[in-house]
């Protein structure tokens, strides 16, 4: 398990928090259709992984990811035929990181382009560094967005800014990230970066775990379906969470005026 060339996956037992890097730092974490198909197979792996409470989302070295490995579009002898089979790959990794039980922090450590940047909006949560900067790069070698990019990227920053960053190739800086709502926080240590998200990581994985599942499908459901489908969702999944011991114990942590120790179940 956790065997593999172009992901990097390492996992905290004593927490639950598990760290997958985009491991082709040579290549400024390009994704190559290896490092896609391997991603797929990580994320398979973690599914089963009963004491998974956290995923941090990273590229190793100085880069999140630029984007699709351009040398091997070049190479590709069908054209057409290839990108057709990443791009399925590509949304295959997307499905399977938004069907995760578990909420996903995407932790930009540099730049972000392309695939990339629709899988960082993919997650739950995106914190970058300072140095980190943001473009969808498509139109630039003459595509356009694939990855859930032109799905994600307009709820998070808005119509206009999205139209811009894809139609005109704009790349935003972390700021313009941070004010836009691309991501959440920017830290400025560049050294301790991931000891900082990993923090946060710890935050999540002391907390409800059922619960947390039920926001996600909620707030990932929350564009796509009409007021009066989302209420009865909304109630199917508080019934759900109340009938777990966590909830009990916020109840009891409330009254008691503790912090909870919520344990999953």
């Amino acid at each position: 398990m956790f065997k593999y060339e172009n992901i990097k996956v390492e996992l905290n037992e004593s927490n639950g928090i598990v760290t997958l890097y985009f491991n082709r730092s040579k290549s400024m974490n390009a994704f190559n259709f290896k490092l896609v198909s391997e991603f797929c197979l990580a994320i398979n792996d973690l599914k089963s992984l009963k004491s998974l409470k956290c995923l941090i989302i990273t590229g190793m070295g100085k880069n999140f990811s630029v984007g699709g490995d351009i040398k091997e579009f070049k190479e590709a002898k069908a054209p057409q035929e290839f990108m057709g089979k990443l791009a399925d790959k590509l949304h295959e990794g997307i499905k399977l990181l938004k069907d995760l039980r578990v909420p996903s922090l995407a932790a930009i450590n540099g730049p972000c382009f392309g695939a990339s940047l629709g899988y960082a909006c993919s997650c739950d949560i995106r914190i970058c560094r300072d140095s980190a900067k943001f473009g969808a790069a498509f139109a630039g070698i003459g595509l356009s967005p694939d990855s859930s990019t032109s799905y994600h990227l307009p709820k998070l920053v808005g119509l206009s800014l999205a139209t811009e960053m894809i139609l005109l190739n704009r790349t935003i800086t972390a700021k313009e990230a941070k004010n836009s709502g691309l991501v959440s926080m920017i830290i400025s240590d560049e050294k301790d970066f991931l000891s900082e998200v990993n923090k946060i990581a710890l935050k999540i994985s002391q907390g409800p775990t059922i619960a947390y599942q039920n926001i996600k499908n909620l707030l990932d459901n929350s564009y796509n379906s009409d007021l009066i489908s989302h209420l009865k969702n909304e109630s199917e999944k508080i019934k759900i969470c109340a009938g777990t011991k966590d909830f009990q114990e916020g109840i009891k942590a409330f009254l008691e005026k503790r912090k909870p120790i919520f344990t999953g179940e």
